[in-house]
């Protein structure tokens, strides 16, 4: 049921004559025309791993993690996570996290990045001694993602709006800080009246699904006034109010409600 495959900086480092076909072959097995990305070389890009193909030796020896002890984090993780989402098969694929402009302020243990394809279909990039703690929130939070009775899988490109990415988040988590300790950085980026300001930016656009208006509003943009992933700590206001006003426990039953319904209650109360 579940695949562990860490993708090394030992192992690009003994095929960087042929990183790209290495890649490749590691990469097409992530996409298909059912995926999010199903272009196997958007997903390389997506982590930077091509940047490995003008590294030195020490470079690549500056990225590497301890095998063992992430693979029994993994499982770890999974084994939590399966006790309350159910999976036909999960493969959790590991890389080596190369910096974003959003890391520059941050502790290297909390360089990890992640991205579900599909379901039971992950790429989680990481540091060399990347924060247990961090590690399995965000692992769990993709795990949510994966999990194939989530209902982001009935939707298409068509009825993917900014409210359903909300909800697609929020709940993620929801579920994954409700196992594991909090210490996401931008916890804090959207208090008082950056909130009031958040709200005004999407009010007018929960219905969209255009991505170039959805990506500054869930990700961040410091030039328009939008904090870095306030769309992530807004969705999780959004959610864990819903949840506590309904005494939701089952993680199962967020995924019936509508995204407008979670909406609409937390901004008329």
């Amino acid at each position: 049921m579940l695949e562990i495959r860490q993708i090394t900086p030992a192992e690009l480092l003994e095929n960087r004559q042929n990183v790209d076909e290495y890649l490749k072959n590691e990469f097409t097995q992530l996409v298909n025309e059912k995926t999010w990305m199903n272009n196997y070389d958007h997903l390389i890009r997506r982590f930077q791993l091509q940047k490995f193909k003008k590294f030195t030796y020490d470079e690549f020896s500056n990225f590497q993690w301890d095998t063992k002890h992430v693979k029994e984090l993994s499982t770890e993780t999974f084994r939590r996570v399966n006790q309350y989402l159910d999976f036909d098969s999960v493969r959790i694929t590991i890389v080596p996290s190369l910096p974003f402009s959003y890391f520059k302020e941050q502790p290297k243990p909390l360089w990890i990045n992640a991205f579900t394809n599909g379901p039971g279909n992950i790429v989680i990039a990481i540091p060399p001694q990347p924060d247990d703690d961090f590690f399995q929130y965000l692992l769990a939070h993709e795990l949510h993602h994966a999990c194939p009775s989530n209902p982001i899988y009935h939707l298409s490109l068509d009825s993917f709006t900014l409210e359903e990415w909300f909800k697609m988040e929020g709940t993620a988590e929801f579920f994954s800080l409700s196992l594991f300790p909090d210490k996401r950085w931008w916890k804090d980026n959207l208090s008082g009246n950056l909130e009031n300001s958040y709200w005004n930016k999407i009010k007018e656009h929960l219905k969209s699904t255009d991505d170039h208006v959805k990506s500054d509003l869930c990700f961040g943009n410091s030039e328009k006034g939008i904090p870095i992933f306030a769309g992530y700590s807004f969705a999780l206001k959004v959610v864990s109010h819903y949840a506590n006003k309904h005494q939701l426990e089952d993680i199962n039953k967020l995924f019936l409600v509508k995204a407008s319904e979670m909406m609409d209650d937390y901004w008329n109360d």
